[in-house]
Parts: structure tokens; C-alpha cells; sequence
């Protein structure tokens, strides 16, 4: 076998190795370290940062960064010490020798330039050595070199220690003797300190790397000196200034504080300085502050000085404490003032309690008597406007000095709803101001002033707890403006109960739109009756207003009548009902002729069309137009049913008589009018304005035996006349039906107390006494506050009615049966 052939040795020829000259470490570094001093004295332009970078990497290169780090640590330090004692020592010895202002800003002039030009160079020197912080310095793990360089600017000139202290504590106290002086009047450079506090706050802590040299040198000792500085201030001031110059001073210190953080000293010092104010203006004298004599928060309320009253109020809001005391300081202003308006009221019902107990144990009132009753109904009104108008002036304070904070809203709110409620005729004072508006009060007024108005009253209404007793007296004033076409608006009326319903809720206001429906009825009614063969029967223009008793308060006192028809007012009700729904004797008896034919014309026609249905005619509540003979003259009465009753007694054969004569008690045997109206209303034809029956003796009070004739030598140059009905009473309430009221509004509560029961247990089936009890608190909180013994007298009526049964093994248990 052959062998293959021999190769030939082969390889490439390198090129020879450049002879790089060799030069020591130290010599490199010495290089870098005059390039370093040059850069501090400004001769940058000399250099060329390519060479110096290349020098910086060929000693990491060759392994010596550690040569290089360290000794530019070493020339920083060199450095330092020699600018410290060249340009500073001397003037932070003047400072602290001398400290005045100008002495304080040569030091901390000379630190800040120091502090200024070492940053600069380290901008430089880092770039120079960029290569040291790529390669070394990360795997060393040690500081960058800029790092490195603020370190060192720390720990040689900061933390040196140049006699009693270091320079660090001398630079902070400098900083702090300045800043007093600016608190006490004095002009600085702010401009120093702004670059003083940049220094402190980039450099950080030896011992905590998270803090830096501002947090533990600066902010303590300026904490401190604030706190000292601002509590001696308070204590003078407190004692020479009224509350609205203290709490401007106060919010003008504040200011100030804001100021010199935001301009020269660290952002994180804002919050903790603005606490010691607040902590030694504010919280240490809250209450002081408000009760300053002769100019605290009751003269700043009483005067209305709104500026002031804002600045306190922004010196007070952040704090919870002084805000408690402020809120505290103006609901019990509120209190104060509710107060009196409400014991004037109280005073007025005192001073016309005789008064009004003499009006309640006769048949009637004179027309003098009865100026006490308007007198009172005014006070009650007033009472309301007052209240409104003092609510106008807080809710002005809300809007403009306490800028609308929810705090003091509810604080007003609270107030409001305690001075209220404090009253216990408050639900019907409000019904009768929103009856006195609806039927007085919206004349010529513009669409949105009305909506004011009802804003404004259901404002009120909404303060009120025992919304269920407004409702009770709400109806009686509705029913009175639908029945006697008192009310001035319409649309206000709808637009008051859909305010109300907002409120409230549908439940509420059912059976106040219930008495709209009823009247529209009546209307649509009226007008199917003029088309039918039936109304040429009634031989007169009857109008009746047919209502739901379920709806309409069980009485309507009736004022003075006001419409231009006969009208009736019926309640419709269920065959099975008893029609005497209110009281009134269903014998009142109608003269026979055209009236009594007109009455029962009406029911055959109602009946006809409404079967199962029984009307009980409340004549109280009516009103009629009679024409009148006097002689020659003629004129037309508007009357109430009963007045026409009883002038109707006096037609004879159709034609007027001055000889006829009848007693009271004849009147009321002949007509079966109860006494206590009859009385009033023969006051009113007899002893009122307009005299159309003569009355025997000429007193003002009647009594059974008192004689009446027809007045024919009545004159007036007015063709229509209202006769208006003497009150029996103002429209406020006495005691006595005060108490009646009371009694039926209790007994709705019972209902809505165990109506509200059996639907909670219907849902829960079982529950336990409290638990019970406050569930039905919940839920009819919003109508009134039924007491524990209320909602206890509901459980146990309807453990009676084997509604709810007790658990057998816990008593407190109560179990639904359905």
C-alpha cells in the first residue's frame, strides 16, 4: 500500500505588535488629578476631555480603577478642605460672632458658591471618568463618581468639625437666624437660601441613606424655632386682638409660611410647618378665639361680616378639633336666635290665651275679639318668615364664607332642624304660611319667584320630623282653598304637592292628589250635568264638589265665602258607610221650594250614575249668591249656606219683611244649624261691616234669647257684597283642638306603626324585639319618630290579632304568621 504524500508545513505571518510605551499608573493618574484641579479653577478650555478619557480607560484597562477611584476621592477632599479654610471658616466665625443679616448672608454666600462650583465640576469630572462608572465602579459596587464627589462635598465640608460644631449645624443656623429675620420685617437675599436648602436636600445622611442632610440638620431646628416662635405670638396676640384680626393675622402667617416653603425651603416641609402653625394659632385657642369679647364669632354672625367670617372658617376647616368648635360656636348662634323667634311667638300665644279661651266658651266672637285671633295668625306667619329669613342668612354665611363645606352645612342643617322642631306647633305654622302664600301670596309674582317660595317652603318642610302632623293640617288648608276656590294658582298648588312627593315620596302625597282628582271630577261632572235633560230640574246653577271621605279631612272649617255660585260641597262614600262623616247633624234642614228640590234633584241624578253610592251633604262647607231686595234697592249677597239658611227664614210670600223677628233659639230650632257656628253666623249679618238683619239688644255677643229682623234701610254703593263669617278662632289651633288634632294623628301612627310591622315581618319571618324596633324606626323616619312604646302598644295589637306570635323558647322572638 502506497502512503499519500507529505504536506507541506503551512501558517499565516502576523503582523508585528505595536510597542505601546509603557507609562506607570501613578503618572496616568497625576495626569487625571492636574486636570481635576484645572477644571476647578475655571481652565476647562485648556483640556481636552478625549485625552483625559482615554487615560481614565486605559487604567481601568490595565486593572488599576481602584487607583484612579480612590485618588480622585482623595483630591476632591483636597480640595474641600483647602476652599473651606480659604473661603469660609472666616465669614462662619463673623456670623456667628456677629450675627446680623448681611453677616448671615456672606456665609451662606460663600457655602452656596462653594456648593455651586463643586457641582459643576462634578458634571465635568464625570464625564471624564464615564468609563470608571460603565466598568468599575458597578463591579466594585461602589458610588458613581458623582456620587462619590457629593459624598465628599458631605463628610469635608458639612460634617467637618470647625470648632463648637460642625459647619453643617452653623449653615442651619445661619438659615434659621434669617428666616427670622424675614418673619420680623427684615429683607434677605431669598435667592442664598433657596440654594442653601437645594444643597441640604440633594445630599443625603451618613446614617439613614433614605433621609437627606435637610431632614436632620434644617427641618428639626426650623420645626422647633416655628413652634416656639409662633406660640409666644399667639399668646400676645390672643390678648390684644378681636377674633376677625386674629384669625387674619393668623391666615396671613399661614400665608407667609406657604410662601417662603414654596420659594427657598424643601416642599416636604410644608405640611409639618403649616401644623405647627395650626397646632399654636388655631387648635391651642379655638375656643378662645370665638369667645374673644366684643368681637368673637357671635359679633362676627350678628354684623354679618362674611369676609371675616370666611378667613375664620379657612383657618379652622382643616383641623377637626377647632372645625368641632366652630360648628359648635355657630349652631348654638342658630339656637340662640331660633330661640327668641319662637318665644315671641310663645309669647303672643300667652298673652291671647285668656283671650282666646273667652272666644271658645261663647256662640260667637265680636269683630274686636277676633283682631286678637288675626293678631296671632300674623305672630304664627311671622314666625315662619322669621325662621326662613334666618336660614337665608346662614345659607349666605354657607355659600360665601364657609365655602360650602359639608361640615357646616349639616351644622346649619342640625341647627335649623332643632329650632324647628323645638316648636311644637311648627307642622301647622309651616301649612298655614304655604296657605296664607297659595291664597294671598302670588299676586304679580314673577313664575320664578313663585318657585322661590315653594322652594323655600318645602326647605322648611323638610326639617320638620313629624311630617305625618304638616300632613293632617296641610289637608284641612287644601281642602279649604279647593273647596272655597281660594287659591291663586293652580299650577303652584301641583307644583308644591310634586315638590312634596319628591320629598316624601307617593305615599304621602296620595291622598293630596287624591283631592285634586275629586275636584276635577266635580268639574267634568257640573259640565255633563248642564248637557242633560236633568239640570233644567234643579232650578237654580247648583255646583256640589263630591269628595272621597278616605281623602279629605274629616272637617273643613269654612272661611269667607268667595265664589259666585250656589255651591254644596257631598261625600261620597260606600253604601255601607255611615254618612256622617264629620260630625255635622245630617237634619239640618233646607226650606222646602227650590233649594230642597235642587238638593234631592242632584242625588236622584248622582245615584243614577254612581250606583251603590251614598252622599251625606256637608253644608258647612258651602257657599251661596243671593239677590237681595232692600227696598228699591237691590244687592248681591255672597254668603255661606248656613247665612242663607237664615235669611231665607225671613222671605215671606216671596217678598222681603221688616216685621218678621226670630230668636236665636228659633233660628236653630228652624234650621237644626248647630249653636256653636249659628252664633257666628248671625254675628256676621248682624253685628259685622255689613248689617243685614237688625239684632235686639245691641250688644256684640249673642245668646238664645237675642231677637233678629230683616234690615230693610241696609245700604251700601256696592251691588255685590261678601258677608264675610266671623272666626270662631284664629287659624291657629287652640288647646283643645290642639289635643283633638294630637288624637288623630296618633291614631295614624298606630296604623303606619303596624302596617310598617307586618311588612317587615312578611320579609323576614322572624325577629327579635330590637331589632324589630329599629327596622320600624328606619322605615318611618321619614313621616315622623314613632317613640318604643308606640312601636311596643303596635306589636302587641298585633299579637292580639294573631299577626305575630312569641317565640315559645325566647319571648323577644317574634314570628310572621302568614
Amino acid at each position: 500500500m502506497s502512503k499519500p504524500p507529505n504536506k507541506r508545513p503551512g501558517g499565516r505571518i502576523l503582523p508585528a505588535r505595536r510597542l505601546i510605551p509603557q507609562i506607570e499608573p501613578q503618572q496616568q493618574f497625576d495626569k487625571i488629578a492636574l486636570a481635576i484641579n484645572e477644571i476647578y479653577k475655571h481652565n476647562v478650555s485648556q483640556l481636552s476631555f478625549e485625552e483625559y478619557y482615554r487615560t481614565a480607560y486605559n487604567l481601568v484597562l490595565s486593572k488599576n480603577g481602584s487607583l484612579l477611584y480612590n485618588g480622585v476621592r482623595t483630591v476632591l477632599e483636597t480640595h474641600m478642605r483647602e476652599s473651606l479654610e480659604r473661603d469660609i471658616l472666616q465669614r462662619a466665625q463673623t456670623a456667628d460672632a456677629n450675627p446680623t443679616t448681611e453677616n448671615n448672608e456672606a456665609f451662606l454666600f460663600s457655602v452656596r458658591l462653594l456648593w455651586s462650583e463643586h457641582v459643576t465640576a462634578m458634571l465635568m469630572i464625570k464625564d471624564i471618568l464615564m468609563y470608571v462608572d460603565n466598568v468599575y465602579v458597578k463591579t466594585a459596587h461602589l458610588p458613581s463618581i458623582y456620587d462619590m464627589g457629593m459624598c465628599v462635598f458631605r463628610d469635608t465640608v458639612l460634617l467637618a468639625s470647625t470648632g463648637s460644631s460642625g459647619l453643617g449645624m452653623r449653615v442651619a443656623k445661619a438659615v434659621l437666624r434669617q428666616i427670622s429675620g424675614e418673619r420680623n420685617g427684615e429683607e434677605i437675599n431669598r435667592s442664598t437660601l433657596q440654594g442653601i436648602s437645594n444643597m441640604l436636600v440633594e445630599l443625603r445622611d451618613t446614617t439613614s441613606p433614605m433621609r437627606t442632610v435637610y431632614e436632620v440638620i434644617l427641618e428639626p431646628q426650623l420645626l422647633a424655632e416655628s413652634r416656639v416662635y409662633y406660640h409666644d405670638m399667639a399668646a400676645l396676640r390672643i390678648k390684644t386682638m378681636g377674633a376677625s384680626e386674629y384669625a387674619r393675622a393668623a391666615q396671613a402667617d399661614l400665608d407667609a409660611e406657604t410662601d417662603r416653603v414654596q420659594t427657598y425651603l424643601a416642599l416636604t416641609t410644608a405640611e409639618l410647618l403649616r401644623g405647627v402653625l395650626q397646632d399654636e394659632l388655631v387648635t391651642a385657642y379655638a375656643p378662645d378665639i370665638l369667645t374673644i369679647s366684643d368681637d368673637g364669632l357671635t359679633q362676627m354672625l350678628d354684623r354679618r361680616d362674611i369676609p371675616a367670617l370666611g378667613v375664620l372658617y379657612n383657618i379652622y376647616s382643616p383641623l377637626p378639633q377647632p372645625l368641632s368648635v366652630l360648628r359648635s360656636g355657630v349652631m348654638n348662634h342658630i339656637l340662640a336666635l331660633g330661640g327668641q323667634i319662637t318665644a315671641s311667638l310663645q309669647a303672643s300665644d300667652s298673652g291671647e290665651a285668656k283671650n282666646g279661651d273667652t272666644l271658645q266658651s261663647k256662640p260667637g266672637t265680636t269683630p274686636e275679639a277676633s283682631l286678637g285671633a288675626a293678631a296671632k295668625t300674623a305672630m304664627a306667619l311671622r314666625w315662619v318668615q322669621d325662621v326662613l329669613a334666618l336660614y337665608d342668612v346662614y345659607d349666605e354665611f354657607f355659600h360665601k364664607s364657609f365655602n360650602e363645606g359639608s361640615s357646616m352645612r349639616s351644622a346649619i342643617n342640625d341647627a335649623f332642624i332643632e329650632v324647628i322642631n323645638a316648636n311644637n306647633r311648627a307642622p301647622e305654622l309651616l301649612s298655614l304660611f304655604m296657605d296664607d302664600n297659595l291664597k294671598n301670596g302670588l299676586k304679580r309674582k314673577a313664575e320664578q319667584d313663585v318657585d322661590h317660595l315653594l322652594e323655600r317652603s318645602v326647605l322648611m318642610f323638610r326639617f320638620l320630623k313629624n311630617k305625618d302632623a304638616f300632613e293632617h293640617y296641610y289637608k284641612v288648608h287644601l281642602a279649604r282653598r279647593l273647596l272655597f276656590a281660594r287659591s291663586e294658582s293652580d299650577d303652584a298648588e301641583h307644583s308644591l304637592v310634586s315638590k312634596l312627593k319628591v320629598e316624601c315620596g307617593s305615599q304621602f302625597t296620595l291622598k293630596l292628589e287624591g283631592m285634586f282628582k275629586d275636584m276635577q271630577l266635580s268639574m267634568d261632572m257640573a259640565r255633563e250635568l248642564r248637557g242633560s235633560s236633568e239640570y233644567s230640574n234643579l232650578g237654580l246653577d247648583l255646583n256640589v264638589s263630591v269628595l272621597t271621605p278616605t281623602f279629605w279631612p274629616a272637617t273643613v272649617p269654612a272661611p269667607a265665602p268667595a265664589q259666585q255660585s250656589s255651591s254644596q260641597a257631598a261625600a261620597e262614600q260606600p253604601t255601607a258607610t255611615n254618612g256622617k262623616s264629620n260630625g255635622e247633624p245630617m237634619s239640618v234642614i233646607l226650606p222646602n221650594g227650590v233649594l230642597s228640590d235642587s238638593v234631592d234633584a242632584f242625588s236622584a241624578y248622582y245615584l243614577k250614575h254612581h250606583s251603590g253610592r251614598r252622599l251625606t251633604w256637608q253644608y258647612a262647607m258651602g257657599n251661596a249668591d243671593l239677590k237681595v231686595q232692600f227696598g228699591a234697592r237691590t244687592h248681591e249677597l255672597n254668603v255661606s249656606t248656613y247665612q242663607m239658611l237664615i235669611l231665607l227664614l225671613f222671605v215671606d210670600d216671596g217678598s222681603s219683611s221688616s216685621a218678621k223677628a226670630l230668636t236665636t233659639a228659633e233660628i236653630q230650632q228652624l234650621t237644626h244649624i248647630p249653636e256653636e257656628p249659628l252664633g257666628r253666623q248671625l254675628q256676621s249679618l248682624a253685628c259685622g261691616k255689613y248689617r243685614i238683619l237688625n239684632k235686639t239688644p245691641k250688644s256684640r255677643d249673642v245668646s238664645p234669647a237675642d231677637s233678629f229682623t230683616f234690615n230693610m234701610d241696609f245700604k251700601s254703593p256696592q251691588y255685590r257684597i261678601r258677608i264675610p263669617v266671623v272666626s270662631a278662632r284664629s287659624n291657629i289651633e287652640t288647646e283643645k283642638e290642639k289635643a283633638a288634632s294630637q288624637a288623630v294623628i296618633g291614631q295614624e301612627r298606630l296604623y303606619l306603626i303596624e302596617a310598617a310591622i307586618v311588612r317587615i315581618m312578611k320579609t323576614r319571618k322572624q325577629m327579635s324585639h330590637d331589632m324589630l324596633v329599629n327596622e320600624t324606626v328606619s322605615q318611618l323616619s321619614s313621616r315622623f319618630l314613632p317613640s318604643s312604646k308606640m312601636i311596643k302598644d303596635g306589636i302587641g295589637k298585633l299579637l292580639d290579632r294573631e299577626y305575630l306570635q312569641r317565640s315559645p323558647e325566647d319571648p323577644r322572638l317574634y314570628h310572621y304568621l302568614a
